[in-house]
């Protein structure tokens, strides 16, 4: 069975240490993330926690999509919205300086809305290519910064943003918590190397935000799950703005999403696409399992435009909360924009 461990007392090194005197076997580890991957028998995995050691089996996470329907060309409604909100300063915000990981099923960067998004990509699943075969990915970029700033045609919230495709999801529907974990890290590995070529947090290059459109069912959900328990250490060591969709299994209450639950991460919900202000039926509630209130942020939801991965001028209408969080990532980068023109450079994204 596949394993994830951890520890607060030993260091990774003793821990890997005493994963491979065990027997462990297919030992990956996370290393900024302090968290190690292995595959463990039965007494193998009673002997580590005899030892003290902390193990959780590797889940599996889900994107948060309700329907996607292929629609003949792009429409406006959401676009003319970001497009006037964006007019309202001189020139106009984009979201320029803003980088957002997307950890997906990958992104059709050469979409015509999202030519030139991708600055950089990762590849933590067995697959061979970053590609989108599913779809989802491709949506979620377009909703963050696909198109350009003009009226009357497709754009998503941050048409300047540049994005890093981290593609955690092997052309299924589900992701193994490990290979999210491993995408993760390597946002916080470019986080690290920014900061040592002294690249400013508007740099392509420096990440400031990890858009999460997946989630694991709240079962499983505690404070030490690994998949919180990376969330946390890439806002609080790394800096970065840790978004992620409260998940698609309202009306019922205690329905967040991990790692949406954690206090360190922006959950996000839907409500229902212009018209009356109603929150979506299908949007996951809380309180969550420790009785935190969530999610943070609503945001629309349902029947959103984006670019399809199926074609490079293929579009779809798509719902579920997974559209809702890039577009809390994208205005998060509007903001930012606005303040830095009125503070000055040094104004953090977080």
């Amino acid at each position: 069975m596949r394993y994830i461990a951890k520890s607060d007392v030993w260091s990774l090194d003793m821990l890997e240490a005493e994963l491979r005197r065990v027997g462990a076997r297919n030992v990956k580890e996370a290393r900024l993330l302090k968290q190690v991957f292995c595959d463990l028998d039965e007494a193998q995995a009673k002997a580590l926690v005899q030892a003290g050691v902390e193990l959780c089996p590797v889940d599996q996470c889900h994107t948060h999509t309700s329907s996607t329907v292929v629609v003949p060309g792009a429409v406006t409604t959401l676009p003319d919205v970001w497009y006037l909100l964006r007019s309202y300063l001189s020139p106009p915000l984009t979201g320029a300086g803003l980088t957002v990981a997307i950890l997906d099923s990958g992104i059709r960067k050469t979409h015509q809305s999202l030519v030139g998004k991708v600055v950089y990509e990762v590849n933590t699943t067995t697959t061979a290519s970053s590609d989108d075969l599913l779809g989802h990915g491709t949506a979620v970029a377009s909703v963050l910064c696909g198109g350009r700033h003009a009226a009357g045609e497709f754009s998503g919230v941050a048409p300047g943003a540049s994005i890093i495709n981290v593609k955690v999801f092997p052309d299924a529907p589900n992701a193994s918590t490990e290979d999210v974990i491993q995408g993760i890290e390597a946002v916080c590995e470019m986080v690290d190397e920014a900061r040592r070529q002294g690249c400013p947090p508007t740099h392509p290059m420096h990440p400031n935000a990890i858009n999460l459109s997946l989630g694991v069912l709240p079962e499983t959900d505690t404070a030490d799950h690994p998949l919180r328990v990376a969330c946390r250490l890439a806002r609080q060591d790394y800096g970065l703005d840790v978004i992620a969709s409260a998940g698609n299994d309202g009306p019922d209450a205690n329905t967040i999403n991990v790692p949406a639950s954690d206090p360190e991460v922006v959950a996000v919900g839907a409500v229902e696409t212009l018209g009356e202000l109603a929150v979506w039926e299908k949007s996951s509630r809380g309180p969550t399992q420790e009785g935190l209130v969530k999610p943070d942020l609503v945001m629309w939801g349902v029947d959103v435009e984006a670019a399809g991965n199926t074609a490079d001028d293929a579009w779809v209408r798509v719902s579920g909360t997974s559209f809702s969080t890039p577009m809390v990532a994208g205005l998060g980068g509007l903001v930012g924009e606005a303040l830095r023109r009125v503070y000055g450079e040094g104004v953090s994204f977080n």
